[in-house]
């Protein structure tokens, strides 16, 4: 059921779910955010965005020493920027915005949420540093702090997920990748203290693996697939779409990750395979679901939020096979590594999250700012605060420049070959942090032309 509210410039429309609904809830584009003020998930999204030009601008100075050894200080700094500075910051601030719009409740446990950022941001800033510098105590003091923050964060989703007497489709993919962030902030820090003390031996590698797995995989793969199933029938106005193949694919990816890390864990060749097997089945099982929604999709004209959701899932169906077969047989040359963890990174998580972000910041803006206006005066529309030729732009530059350093890195023996596909790769990310400040500053340009 839905009604539909006429003001001067704009149409809000606010979806009710009746009984049965596919997925639980179909939150509308104005379902409001339960309480959550604007200043809990804009810094994160925003920090997220910097993080993301800030890699950009740093890859193609550090890819001689990543062609090198990805291990090297630099190379880990990088890698975290974008792991924990851009993906995660990002998922944090959009899901204290989108809970409690998904389960139409508050969220509990939220005293202290305003603390989340700053304690969050200081120990991303402290770990970062310490891998660039190579500081022992800087990675632990940083790992610290990040793993309070995540603690709080876990502790704030899981009380308000305990509370929901139902529990859509994407819930349960977040509850099961909360799991996993736990595990992995915990190895992480393991891992810091190992770089002082030294204690894991040999085992550093299998921990490494497993670290690998259930972060890229288990926290952050198993997030975005489950907020697709939300965001993409919402934006694609794919509202039929069924839960049949969610649910199938949540126990399938998560049968994978467990295989995969618990087979890495013990270095036992038969669970890797098999684990590897199922998650390969999740992932294109994925793919052909999520082309299922768009074929449901009442919103016939694409968007550029769609085409980074259509060219990440690609991303997604092929790194991962990719991925699994260099593990297997033992392909570990740095080029190698260098293309999967780009593909995997910024091919798959990075720009799904770019293109969710061209949907989340309006929203987040136009309801702070312009939504008690309606009815009142002329307000603009959602779509019209992004740039819409800056964010194809910048598709075609991330894609083009991504597709780029992987062939570059593979295949051209010319370091300034691949650095200079980096460069346009660089331009791409700053293109779309630049579109989501401009949603930010909209109020702005749109009160110089009034006064004009």
């Amino acid at each position: 059921m839905s009604t539909t509210q006429k003001g001067q410039g704009a149409t809000v429309r606010i979806s009710v779910p009746s009984a049965g609904q596919s997925g639980g809830v179909m939150a509308g584009t104005l379902g409001g955010r339960q309480g959550v003020p604007l200043s809990i998930p804009l810094p994160f999204l925003l920090t997220g965005s910097v993080a993301a030009a800030c890699f950009g601008l740093l890859l193609p100075w550090l890819m001689s020493e990543a062609l090198l050894a990805p291990d090297f200080p630099h190379v880990l700094a990088l890698v975290h920027t974008v792991t924990l500075g851009w993906l995660t910051m990002s998922i944090m601030g959009a899901s204290l915005q989108l809970v409690p719009v998904i389960i139409a409740a508050p969220l509990r446990a939220a005293r202290f949420l305003r603390w989340q950022y700053p304690l969050y941001l200081c120990g991303v800033l402290l770990l970062l540093s310490g891998f660039w510098w190579m500081q022992p105590w800087l990675m632990i003091a940083g790992g610290s702090l990040v793993v309070l923050a995540v603690i709080h964060y876990i502790s704030v989703l899981a009380i308000t997920f305990a509370h929901i007497s139902t529990r859509p489709l994407t819930v349960r993919y977040l509850v099961a990748s909360l799991t996993y962030l736990a595990i992995v902030v915990g190895l992480g820090l393991t891992m810091a203290l190992n770089f002082q003390f030294n204690f894991l031996g040999t085992s550093s590698d299998r921990l490494l693996l497993t670290h690998v797995t259930l972060g890229v995989v288990g926290w952050l793969t198993c997030t975005l697939i489950g907020v697709s199933y939300t965001l993409t029938r919402l934006f694609a106005l794919a509202h039929g779409h069924s839960d049949r193949y969610g649910r199938l694919i949540f126990w399938l990816l998560n049968g994978g990750i467990w295989g995969l890390a618990l087979g890495f864990s013990f270095a036992w060749l038969p669970l890797i395979i098999v684990g590897s097997l199922i998650l390969i089945a999740a992932v294109w099982l994925f793919g052909y679901d999520y082309r299922l929604m768009l074929q449901a999709r009442h919103r016939k004209i694409l968007d550029v939020t769609q085409y980074h959701a259509i060219a990440s899932v690609v991303y997604l169906m092929v790194v991962v096979p990719c991925g699994i077969i260099a593990t297997l047989f033992g392909w570990h040359q740095p080029a190698l590594l260098v293309a999967l963890a780009l593909a995997a990174l910024v091919g798959w998580l990075g720009q799904s999250i770019i293109g969710y972000l061209y949907k989340i910041v309006p929203f987040l803006i136009w309801h702070d700012r312009y939504g008690p206006l309606v009815g009142h005066q002329k307000v603009p529309l959602m779509r019209e605060m992004v740039h819409e030729r800056w964010a194809r732009a910048s598709w075609w530059l991330i894609n083009g420049g991504l597709v780029a350093v992987i062939g570059s890195v593979l295949l051209s023996p010319w370091l300034w070959i691949v650095q200079a596909a980096c460069l346009v790769l660089a331009c791409g990310l700053l293109l779309a942090t630049l579109n989501v400040f401009g949603v930010v500053f909209y109020r702005r340009y749109t009160a110089k032309t009034s006064e004009a």
